[in-house]
């Protein structure tokens, strides 16, 4: 069973600062004080930054742990999750500093648009042109809606 998360809906553009810093939608941003984690990651082929809660980065271990076939992959699996991680707070003012090597990966420059995107347990940060480039602001093409839930 999937625990209960944080609620992501929609996109949101924003634009960080000169020190790389993006507010973090309001509904999105964790209770004062609780970490958030960001991770280096791929979406639909793009460098991307995924954002976990605690409770996100919990249930990825948990899956691990369920999932491994051996205690070995188990602790290859662990170690390469948290290798990945970096922790993060959200400010006083609602923002979000991504550090500069994590920015360089995903190509977030300061002073540049970005979107904010909602994912299932975590939400990611993108480039925006590259986002725009993937999505537009078009919806799920009927072929791609198998479930006819778009």
């Amino acid at each position: 069973m999937i625990p209960p998360f944080q609620q992501y809906k929609g996109s949101f553009p924003y634009k960080t600062d000169s020190k790389n810093r993006v507010n973090v939608v309001p509904a999105w941003r964790p209770v004062q004080g609780e970490a958030l984690n960001l991770m280096p990651s791929i979406s639909e082929g793009v460098k991307v930054l995924k954002v976990l809660t605690q409770e996100a980065f919990e249930y990825r271990v948990e899956r691990i742990k369920q999932h491994a076939a051996s205690p070995k992959e188990e602790s290859q699996l662990k170690t390469k999750l948290v290798r990945l991680l970096r922790e993060a707070n959200v400010n006083e003012q609602g923002k979000l500093l991504i550090p500069k090597d994590l920015a360089d990966y995903a190509g977030i420059l300061p002073d540049s648009e970005v979107m904010l995107s909602a994912g299932d347990s975590h939400f990611e940060i993108w480039n925006r042109a590259k986002f725009e480039e993937i999505f537009g602001l078009s919806a799920v093409p009927e072929e791609e809606d198998h479930l006819a839930i778009f």
